[in-house]
C-alpha cells in the first residue's frame, strides 16, 4: 500500500503551544483564522496519556466560544477508548460553547480506523491526504 499523494493544503502549521508551561509534546494548538483554532495531536491515546491531552484539547476548545476547532489526530499512532472518551467529550463541551469540532484524519491513518470500530461518536471527521500539521 502506498501512502496518499499530498494534493491540498488546508491550514497554518499549529505552533507549538509553550505558554502554559506544559511540555507534554503530544498536543499543539494554533489558530487557523479569527475564528479557528487547529489542535494537531500526535503519540499514542490511551489510558497513561489520556488525561493530560484530554485536558490541553479541552482548554484549546475554550478558546474558541462560538467558532471552529480542528482537531487533526493524522499523526496519532494508537487511539484507544480513552482516546475516544477524550473525543467525545472535547465534542460535548464544543457544543456547549457553540463551537464546532471537525477532526481532520486520512482515512488509512490508524485513528481513523479506531474510529470506525467504535459506534457514533457525534464528530464530523474530515477525510483529508495530507496532515493538517505537515500543510504549510
Amino acid at each position: 500500500m502506498t501512502a496518499p499523494t499530498p494534493s491540498r493544503r488546508l491550514l497554518s502549521v499549529p505552533a507549538a503551544d509553550t505558554g502554559t508551561g506544559d511540555t507534554d509534546p503530544q498536543v499543539h494548538v494554533g489558530r487557523g483564522s479569527a475564528a479557528t483554532v487547529v489542535v494537531g495531536v500526535s503519540g499514542e491515546l490511551d489510558l497513561a496519556t489520556g488525561p493530560s491531552v484530554e485536558a490541553r484539547v479541552l482548554a484549546a476548545v475554550d478558546t474558541a466560544p462560538g467558532g471552529r476547532v480542528v482537531l487533526d489526530l493524522n499523526a496519532v499512532g494508537f487511539l484507544g477508548l480513552r482516546g475516544v472518551a477524550m473525543l467525545r467529550a472535547a465534542a460535548d463541551r464544543a457544543r456547549a460553547t457553540g463551537a464546532s469540532l471537525v477532526v481532520v484524519l486520512d482515512p488509512a491513518a490508524p485513528a481513523a480506523r479506531a474510529l470506525r470500530l467504535v459506534r457514533g461518536p457525534g464528530l464530523t471527521v474530515v477525510a483529508v491526504d495530507e496532515p493538517v500539521a505537515d500543510a504549510s
